[in-house]
């Protein structure tokens, strides 16, 4: 199971999954959605890392609410009633059943057969021994999960639904009255109970729908400031962190260089060995140039096979001898692919910033000495 995903509710009797993503009846995740859903939802499974994730939390409160219900058949008979017991019996067979759906891929059955004893159940055990033993409780669980799944933009219908339910449930409550009734300290009891669950299951809820935020939170964050490929920051982010250190560089009067790299003959690589290995040497060179640059220094792909790094505190010396050992690094060492080791070099050019205004026009001339450092006959470092 993903670290990511937590069952928002466990509980005894009952168990409130999320809303699955909006699908065709009788087609959950098997096929393409008909619309895309309006607002946040889950993936199906087998679509995606948190499609699995998410079914396989389905599993576990499945499986976590049959085994609570054993303890639930044991209090009922112990307070008196058979009935109750003899529903939890039959709750325990349903969330077994849906376990086994879920195992079979049968996602949308599974999750029908959830919500149906959840609802069923509440309704039973508020007529059985009245409306004040608590179980209409879980009915309010299904409001978060409603709300935040939004399937194709039916929260509000839904909710409206499950309102005019629940307040049916407590008319037909009261007209009747309870039809097995327990003696009133049981019902106390039974209502505690229910109050402590679903205490717990709201906090787990919000819980969770605050991890997932993060998360996404998170993820969006690292698209928004990392090239995919190799976890670098990509241009906007190195805009971003260049500028503050900049601007720490002038107040303190230090020197800051910039180091432009590229991959030598990297079309051929690609046209000889295929845009994979492109890719592992693109990575490899991310790689060799963070482990050879400072914790300070402000890495960045900058466009295809070309690398930036900011240096505060670096004169124009101090940056051409890391860029050299670098180089040095990089031509020693052939990069195993396969049985076929590639041999590759690196083509440098160096420059100092005169500030933050002058960034642009730093990176034109490091641009300039690298293209010099090309002209050469590359493998070779030029300063701008």
């Amino acid at each position: 199971m993903d670290e990511r995903q937590r069952a928002p509710a466990r509980h005894g009797t009952f168990c409130i999954p999320l809303c699955p993503p909006a699908h065709r009846p009788g087609h959950c995740g098997r096929r393409a959605l008909r619309h895309p859903p309006r607002a946040f939802s889950l993936p199906q499974r087998g679509s995606s890392l948190a499609g699995k994730a998410y079914w396989a939390m389905v599993q576990r409160v499945a499986l976590t609410a049959a085994a609570i219900d054993v303890g639930y058949i044991l209090l009922f008979l112990w307070l008196g009633s058979v009935p109750l017991a003899a529903i939890n019996a039959v709750s325990i067979a349903m969330y077994l059943g849906a376990y086994g759906l879920i195992q079979k891929r049968y996602n949308a059955p599974a999750l029908v057969l959830i919500w149906t004893e959840v609802v069923a159940h509440a309704a039973l055990g508020s007529l059985l021994i009245g409306w004040n033993s608590g179980f209409h409780y879980y009915l309010l669980l299904f409001i978060p999960a409603i709300v935040i799944a939004n399937t194709r933009g039916f929260a509000a219908p839904v909710v409206l639904a499950l309102l005019a339910y629940y307040l049916g449930l407590q008319a037909l409550c009261d007209h009747l009255g309870p039809l097995d009734p327990l003696p009133a300290q049981s019902v106390k009891i039974v209502n505690w109970i229910h109050i402590c669950l679903v205490f717990a299951m709201s906090a787990a809820l919000a819980a969770f729908y605050r991890r997932t935020i993060l998360i996404a939170e998170s993820r969006l964050r690292t698209q928004a400031t990392r090239d995919p490929l190799t976890g670098l920051a990509n241009r906007s982010h190195f805009q971003a962190q260049a500028t503050q250190a900049l601007a720490r560089s002038q107040r303190d009067g230090t020197p800051v260089a910039l180091l432009l790299c590229d991959v030598d003959h990297f079309k051929r690589i690609n046209d000889q060995h295929g845009h994979a290995v492109g890719d592992e040497v693109l990575v490899a060179m991310a790689g060799t140039l963070g482990e050879n640059l400072r914790e300070g220094d402000v890495l960045a792909r900058w466009g295809g096979e070309e690398f930036l790094a900011l240096m505060p505190a670096s004169p124009l010396d101090a940056a051409c001898a890391t860029a050299e050992r670098i180089r040095a690094v990089v031509a020693q060492a052939p990069l195993p692919v396969g049985s076929t080791p590639i041999a590759l070099t690196l083509s440098f050019g160096v420059a100092l910033v005169h500030g933050a205004d002058d960034l642009q026009a730093a990176i034109a001339r490091a641009d300039k000495a690298l293209y010099e450092s090309k002209h050469a006959g590359r493998n070779r470092v030029s300063r701008g």
